[in-house]
């Protein structure tokens, strides 16, 4: 599949489109929750700066897992106007509110400094304070989802179907919560391990990044094809997570926010450097392979020349080809189970089809 970047009209439109309907339930919900752990959410969402001063998209993501939700619905929903229905909305608020909050707890976690090319939250306001935001703000998040109902459920008369579908997105959103906490959990657990393999890996992934992708395509399908969507999402998300884990350690400072080969310098156990601590690499070499376990296993902080030389042993180990590898076939499975949902000959898919190609797209 050839790369769609963030220039692409279409793909710009449906992202453009997401954060402007996402903005319109997250404005609210900040006006209604303690003033400390909003700007704490206002900053990471890109209105506050350091000072809490207004800004113009600073530091906004690209709310890609809401513009999923949208383009899932409008893709198997009832025809035009289907991204429209408030439980879609609410659930596409909800599903960016989760992994923005999510990205808060990890910033906090693994002590990285830069967000988006800006302080990480937790360098502005402190760890406890934003830790006790994501606290406070993660039941919000959930609530998003039946806010709708429950501000007339004194009312007779409430349509069960709408109540059906309030409780389902809230089980899907509590389902995708209950992963990114275990994701997270495993992930710190391998920094105090030496070596890993792949398959570790791609559980921390499925969780962490899958597992919102899943929930947010299957938040906007029509009930029929929810499990078909979810399978695309999940393997969407461990495609887009590969594709990050590769630019991390050589990408483009500018693409990603933050210092050239910080997972680098973090020890983060990415993908491929599970592919080179594993020996999985295509330029399998036992020697090269024991010491670079041998630097992971060292406690204290790398000096430069062991940093350089572990860059020499991951670049020279094909553990980046096979990442990207491991990233396409992960995007095929994908987009196998979207061509079950919804045929390459429905139009109505395109949106879906054109979101893979962007997040999948930036590394090979």
């Amino acid at each position: 599949m050839s790369a769609v970047s963030l220039s692409s009209p279409g793909v710009q439109a449906l992202l453009v489109e997401a954060r402007s309907r996402t903005d319109a339930v997250v404005a609210p919900l900040l006006e209604r929750v303690d003033p400390e752990a909003a700007g704490v959410l206002a900053y990471q969402w890109g209105w506050r700066g350091t000072r809490g001063e207004l800004v113009a998209g600073g530091g906004r993501g690209k709310a890609v897992r809401a513009a999923l939700v949208f383009a899932a619905a409008r893709a198997t929903g009832d025809g035009p106007g289907s991204e429209d229905d408030p439980l879609v909305r609410a659930g596409a608020a909800a599903v960016e509110v989760l992994h923005t909050l999510s990205l808060l707890h990890d910033d906090v976690m693994d002590g990285d400094a830069l967000r988006r090319g800006r302080p990480a939250a937790w360098k502005v306001f402190g760890a406890d304070v934003v830790e006790s935001a994501v606290r406070a703000l993660t039941p919000d998040a959930l609530e998003l989802a039946f806010r709708d109902v429950l501000g007339v459920s004194g009312r007779p008369g409430i349509a069960p179907p709408r109540l059906a579908g309030a409780a389902r997105a809230t089980g899907l959103l509590g389902d995708a919560l209950v992963r990114l906490a275990q994701g997270q959990a495993l992930d710190l657990a391998l920094e105090e391990e030496a070596r890993c393999d792949t398959a570790t890996i791609l559980r921390v992934h499925a969780d962490k990044t899958g597992s919102l992708f899943a929930c947010a395509c299957a938040l906007g399908a029509a009930p029929e094809a929810a499990g078909d969507l979810a399978v695309f999402g999940e393997n969407l998300g461990i495609a887009f997570q590969i594709v990050d884990d590769v630019l991390g350690l050589w990408g483009d400072p500018a693409v990603m926010g933050k210092p050239a080969g910080a997972d680098l310098t973090a020890r983060k156990k990415s993908y491929p450097v599970a592919v080179a601590l594993s020996g999985e690499g295509t330029r399998h070499d036992v020697a090269g392979t024991g010491r670079l376990r041998e630097l992971y296993a060292r406690p204290e902080p790398w000096t430069l020349e062991q940093a350089g030389e572990v860059r020499r042993l991951l670049d020279g180990s094909g553990a980046r080809g096979v990442a990207e590898a491991a990233a396409r076939a992960h995007e095929r499975r994908a987009l196998d189970a979207l061509a079950r949902a919804c045929p390459p000959s429905r139009k109505a898919g395109d949106d879906l089809r054109a979101l893979a190609a962007f997040v999948t797209g930036r590394a090979y």
